[in-house]
């Protein structure tokens, strides 16, 4: 907490659909605003297009449910109101709520075969003064192919890969923006709070404002009985999770097979 409280940029990721995850960030930011910090609390979930609204409706004593509709949450792709507690943090604790990410429309905009930084996208030029390796696109296709199940055709991945490096820029350049004497915090996924591949790659963009700034990143992983029963517990889980300064473990929910359900709705007619 002490890191966090001090920190410029504090990153929290989640994994988005875990109940424990969002109600321990609502603890940090509260204990953060306890500590005399009153950053700004940057979300993934909000796109900038509605980061005039989400202000509005905070200035006019709106409630959780009254930001989530000027923000035009998707509340059925986020699971609402899973992340109603981290929102009621912010502003029981009078911290601004600020939207952090790219709409896809934006991303449509900026077209499949975009050259990064040829726009006027937000975080264009954090995505062109970056650092980025062969190694970090490498590992970055890899988790996407992962994470689409080994399902998503081979040409689709480098549009995956940009629109993901686009959105870590943009949510970069919105903590910047919206940060104010005390900084900022990040609520999003876990892989875009990571520091060896997510924002804070485009964070400290070489010669951009605040490059220099001290950023804090706090992964949520889920770590059952049998993850606690293995071999060197817990470092073997830390090693799965690089680029995180801190790791907070919690219990897995269930869920159904993300990867079945692609696989059934694939084999049905007309699909």
């Amino acid at each position: 907490m002490a890191d966090l409280a001090t920190a410029r940029y504090r990153l929290l990721g989640e994994v988005h659909d875990n109940p424990a995850h969002h109600a321990i960030r609502a603890r940090l930011i509260r204990e953060i605003a306890a500590r005399g910090a009153h950053p700004a609390v940057v979300f993934e979930q909000f796109d900038i297009d509605h980061d005039d609204a989400l202000m509005a409706a905070q200035a006019a004593g709106g409630d959780a449910e009254r930001l989530a509709d000027a923000g035009r949450l998707d509340r059925k792709g986020w699971r609402w109101p899973l992340h109603k507690p981290v929102i009621e943090a912010a502003l029981a604790t009078g911290l601004p709520v600020r939207a952090g990410n790219l709409s896809r429309a934006e991303l449509r905009a900026n077209g499949p075969a975009a050259v990064p930084g040829s726009g006027n996208a937000i975080g264009a030029a954090r995505l062109v003064a970056a650092n980025w390796t062969e190694a970090q696109a490498r590992d970055l296709r890899a988790e996407i192919v992962e994470s689409h199940c080994g399902m998503v055709p081979e040409a689709v991945v480098p549009r995956l890969v940009l629109a993901q490096r686009e959105r870590d820029a943009a949510m970069a350049q919105a903590l910047v923006d919206d940060a104010t004497i005390d900084g900022a915090i990040l609520i999003a996924g876990n892989g875009h709070a990571r520091a060896d591949r997510g924002v804070p790659v485009y964070l400290h963009a070489p010669g951009l404002p605040d490059a220099d700034a001290r950023s804090v990143s706090v992964g949520l992983v889920e770590v059952g009985p049998s993850d606690e029963r293995a071999g060197d517990f817990p470092r073997r889980i830390v090693a799965e999770y690089p680029g995180f300064d801190y790791l907070r473990f919690t219990r897995p929910i269930a869920r159904d097979d993300p990867c079945a359900d692609i696989t059934r709705r694939r084999a049905m007619p007309g699909s």
